[in-house]
């Protein structure tokens, strides 16, 4: 017998998979590519309760309590530019900070479950300047030295060009992606975190030089040897948690 506890996770469960499928672009007649992100798979995704209010979906962690979705990823470049903080392997390795193993669209629907809205059939603005439409959300990477537990905003890992500095302490933007012809997009591209303005990933970056895929690159001090492992923990933030 399911407990209380896991019970009551089945409507907002409900709630997100309607939402992935049929809240962004997605006609009646189209029918999910069955080699990703299916009806089917989606209903039957193996999410575990772990713990009081920590559930496991895939490689994805959600905690509701600290509001908080994790998931483990390697270090993937040290220096160079980049257009993105985190990829899949499937994604472009070439221009990510961190390359993961966990799907995307998890990782999507364990943001949903949180209460995350992300821009849904808004669009992003033409005005580069503007807000991003989605929930705000803080991005922390963390990783093991011996016994030790460190703790870092993924921003200070990059570095602003134009700005000539580490990248603006601040929040990230769950724009969430979309359903197209049957595919979920993110999963196909394997887009995450993008430092570029990319509408097809979860998470995008709300600074200036978005709109610039020039602008960005490692910032290697600090960061742990090419291949470490690290765990990438996204925050939903404030008033938008739900």
């Amino acid at each position: 017998m399911m407990s209380r506890a896991f019970r009551t996770t089945l409507i907002p469960w409900a709630a997100a998979i309607n939402f992935l499928l049929n809240g962004m672009s997605v006609t009646a007649e189209e029918t999910p590519d069955p080699n990703r992100a299916t009806a089917a798979s989606m209903t039957n995704m193996p999410l575990k309760q772990i713990g009081p209010g920590i559930f496991e979906l895939g490689k994805v962690r959600l905690d509701k309590e600290r509001r908080t979705v994790s998931f483990p990823a390697v270090v993937n470049m040290n220096e160079a530019l980049i257009e993105y903080l985190v990829v899949t392997s499937a994604g472009k390795v070439h221009e990510s900070l961190l390359r993961t193993e966990a799907e995307p669209w998890h990782v999507h629907v364990a943001m949903l479950l949180l209460g995350a809205k992300g821009a849904g059939t808004n669009s992003f603005p033409e005005d580069h300047t503007k807000p991003l439409p989605g929930d705000k959300v803080s991005i922390e990477l963390s990783w093991k030295v011996g016994e030790k537990k460190k703790n870092h905003r993924a921003e200070e890992f990059v570095y602003d060009q134009a700005g000539k500095s580490i990248m603006r302490r601040g929040p990230w933007i769950f724009t969430g992606s979309k359903v197209f012809e049957g595919t979920f997009i993110a999963q196909r591209d394997g887009s995450v975190v993008s430092l570029i303005e990319d509408t097809d990933a979860l998470i995008n970056n709300p600074r200036p030089g978005r709109d610039n895929d020039d602008n960005w690159q490692v910032n290697g001090k600090g960061l742990p040897p090419l291949e470490s492992l690290v765990e990438v923990t996204i925050r939903l933030e404030g008033a938008s948690a739900r």
